[in-house]
């Protein structure tokens, strides 16, 4: 804008000075002239024909002024041109054209006044307009550069450069006013728990990837954000707005929980504060928000040593019960033909006898248990249909269900789902889940059996509505020997879940007192090439 006042200036005291001097052709033609180069400097560029229409109005206003002075106001013009042009050859060929435009019209002066024409001058005036494009040129690639560096320096001060995100300060920042501006928001600190094992097993570029991906995934997800922010090595912090309607943060905690995990692959711990409905100030929301953090990580932690301990205990309990199972066995078949022969031949233990074959047969049972639950068996895995497995166990029990006056409702994947497994174990695992919940429920019950499946896992619920089962319990019915029923021997659910995970899956239970027990089972997935192939393979 200066630049511009410079030259409307200039052009003023050369319009003055040759009405003064009397040098102008015409005064009313001087004024026209005058006014319509001012009104194209001030005009905004329309494209690439402004500078040219302005350059042929210099020369008309050149023309008519009949001065020697213009030769400042060709190289301001000049300069003004090329500092908002970038094309090289387009800046060449218009300093040409300017320096020829001047020294045409200063020869046309030169002849009209009658004055010989001073031919140094010209090649002098020529090598100003060199030398002007050459520094406007430079300055202008200077400036440029240092236009790039402030701004990169901008970015690098407020941009994470791995993953595009904001930094930890410029996050802190942000946060900052957004709590100075009252407006009620969530802080969500996520916290990518397997990321340290993968850095050391696949190194960092690998890590590095999945921060990339994690960064693209929550710009999508959490589309409404105030901001997303890369929040430490493995952190990140997400800022989403609360509506007055809904002031709570329940509605992505679903996202988190189930979306962000399958989509990247990795265990995901977060924690969440709000502002102002939990906490007033911003350091407060974001210690909240890491408390919360923490808890969920001391979660997770304990729940993976509890299944350690678990699977601890399973290994010892089964290295007991292998050796009672083969010691008490061989002695109750004994007593058993002992006891038959002495029958047939007559002793008089008529009174105990169907007493003593009652308990033999609990023992029986208790010691087949036991060698289930406890022996290795050289299993051989192949892949079969999980979806067939569910319709095998349905036909099994779909005789006692109409019996007890329950009904078994299934819903399958619209995809097929096909996983290594051993297939008499697979039917033994849901036959005992859907017959704990058939006893569990009183006339008139409903079973539903969900089967869905993602790019890895496969999903199947058991749910019934029966009574549930007691908070205070749901942490005992895996346990061995833990059991509610007056004649069970505990070891059911044990079964279960050693089967679950000979096949590399988990089992977890959800149960509220009066809304049934729900059972879920994640198995890992065998895609259908792999099946395919097995199959042609086995017609060989």
């Amino acid at each position: 804008m200066a630049f511009n006042w410079i030259l409307y200036t200039y052009v003023g005291v050369l319009t003055v000075c040759a009405y003064m001097m009397h040098t102008a052709i015409s005064p009313l033609l001087l004024i026209l002239c005058c006014l319509l180069f001012v009104l194209s400097l001030a005009m905004k560029p329309m494209g690439s024909l402004m500078p040219w229409i302005r350059l042929l109005l210099m020369i008309c206003f050149h023309g008519v002024s009949q001065l020697n002075w213009t030769l400042p106001l060709y190289l301001l013009i000049l300069c003004k041109e090329m500092n908002v042009d970038d094309n090289r050859t387009r800046v060449w060929i218009l300093t040409v054209v300017h320096a020829l435009a001047y020294m045409t019209g200063i020869y046309y002066v030169w002849v009209h006044q009658g004055v010989p024409v001073p031919w140094l001058y010209m090649i002098v005036s020529a090598m100003h307009f060199a030398a002007a494009a050459i520094l406007t040129r430079t300055s202008r690639i200077n400036f440029n550069q240092c236009e790039l560096f402030k701004k990169e320096q901008v970015l690098l001060s407020k941009q994470d450069s791995l993953t595009g995100l904001y930094n930890y300060e410029e996050s802190h920042r942000r946060l900052e006013r957004l709590v100075e501006n009252k407006q009620s928001i969530a802080l969500i600190l996520i916290d990518c728990t397997d990321l340290k094992s993968m850095n050391t097993t696949r190194g960092f570029q690998a890590g590095n990837l999945i921060l990339k991906q994690i960064a693209e995934l929550l710009k999508i997800l959490f589309s409404d954000a105030l901001f997303i922010a890369r929040y430490g090595g493995d952190e990140f912090a997400v800022v989403i707005p609360l509506k007055e309607d809904n002031p709570n943060s329940a509605s992505y905690q679903l996202l988190l929980d189930s979306e962000l995990p399958k989509l990247t692959g990795i265990q995901i711990t977060y924690g969440i504060a709000t502002y102002p409905a939990e906490v007033q100030t911003k350091d407060d929301l974001i210690l909240l928000a890491e408390h919360n953090l923490f808890t969920k990580k001391r979660e997770a932690w304990l729940k993976r040593e509890e299944h350690m301990l678990r699977s601890e205990k399973l290994r010892v309990v089964g290295e007991l019960a292998s050796g009672m199972a083969h010691e008490i066995r061989n002695p109750l078949t004994t007593v058993r033909g002992f006891l038959q022969i002495s029958r047939a031949n007559g002793y008089n233990i008529e009174n105990w006898y169907s007493m003593i074959m009652d308990e033999i047969d609990r023992m029986s049972e208790l010691t087949a248990e036991f060698l289930q639950f406890s022996k290795p068996h050289a299993t051989q895995f192949r892949v079969h249909s999980l979806h067939e497995c569910v319709l095998k166990v349905i036909s099994l029990t779909e005789s006692e269900a109409t019996r007890l006056g329950h009904e078994i409702h299934y819903s399958e994947s619209f995809q097929p789902i096909y996983m290594m497994m051993d297939q008499d174990k697979m039917i033994q695992l849901l036959l005992n889940l859907v017959k704990n919940a058939f006893e569990a429920m009183e006339e008139s019950g409903i079973i539903q059996i969900k089967l869905s499946r993602d790019q890895k896992n496969a999903s199947l619920v058991i749910e019934d509505n029966g009574p549930g089962i007691p908070g205070e319990l749901l942490e005992k019915i895996f346990h061995p020997f833990y059991t509610t029923k007056e004649t069970g021997t505990g070891l059911g659910l044990s079964i279960c879940h050693k089967i679950v995970q000979d096949h590399y899956g988990t089992l977890e239970v959800e149960s509220q007192p009066g809304q049934g027990a729900r059972f879920i089972i994640t198995f890992p997935i065998t895609d259908e090439e792999s099946h395919n192939e097995m199959e042609k393979a086995a017609f060989r």
